[in-house]
């Protein structure tokens, strides 16, 4: 296990090396080409890809806007692609080993009733918690949220993140290392925000599961009173 983390640590370290000596024409293909793998799980988080692209810029080998549009589009794409493998995959989605290890039953219920309910926040949200993008788009394709409706959330808070990291790269080029261990702090902190946020859903949510078969349990017990004073 520690081996297998550690190649991936030296696959991601050769990749940022990589990216940071890239110019020109192959600036904005590698950028593009990692923020997609990115959807697929290559170990080089979206942020830092977007950081890098930054620093890029502020060093003369890429230019602003056309970097920026690379970003946007490399992000939405991936996103794109990881919710229509969720749309094909539909309601097997939930029945498959290793989704159920990322998201428990009572998680799944809350994660499709915040869908249905606040569907822009929910993905608005999801897009900037990296522990929960890619399964809340794969439910979000599986479960039939609209094509047109989470485009239009995710197009929105991927405005937000774009030019944010990419601005962070441009500004704090020069100490980027730093600026990359303050982006893990701040992810950390999101990560804990997140799980509290969870929490205190799938608390709610379950309330108001129990509140219902209550209601549902006091139903039953007038009609049974109802049908013995018809009998009488």
């Amino acid at each position: 296990m520690g081996f297998a983390l550690a190649s991936v640590t030296d696959y991601t370290y050769t990749m940022v090396d990589a990216l940071l000596s890239a110019h020109g024409v192959a600036a904005y293909i590698l950028i593009f080409a990692v923020l997609l793998g990115s959807a697929f799980g290559l170990p080089v988080p979206e942020d830092l890809s977007l950081i890098i692209a930054g620093i890029l810029v502020a060093s003369d080998n890429a230019h602003l806007w056309l970097m920026s549009i690379v970003c946007y589009c490399g992000i939405l794409l991936g996103d794109l692609i990881i919710y229509r493998v969720g749309w094909i995959s539909g309601p097997r989605l939930f029945r498959k080993k290793w989704f159920k290890r990322y998201l428990t039953t009572t998680k799944l219920q809350t994660l499709r009733a915040n869908l249905t309910k606040r569907t822009f926040l929910t993905i608005f949200l999801a897009r900037h918690l990296f522990y929960l993008r890619t399964v809340t788009f794969l439910v979000c394709g599986a479960v039939r949220v609209p094509f047109s409706r989470f485009l239009l959330a995710d197009s929105i808070a991927a405005l937000v993140t774009t030019p944010l990291m990419l601005g962070l790269g441009y500004v704090f080029a020069a100490h980027y290392e730093h600026l990359i261990e303050w982006v893990k702090q701040i992810k950390l902190m999101l990560v804990i925000l997140g799980v509290i946020v969870a929490a205190y859903l799938a608390y709610r949510f379950m309330r108001q599961a129990e509140s219902v078969e209550e209601d549902d349990g006091a139903i039953e017990d007038d009609a049974r009173d109802s049908e013995g004073e018809t009998t009488a």
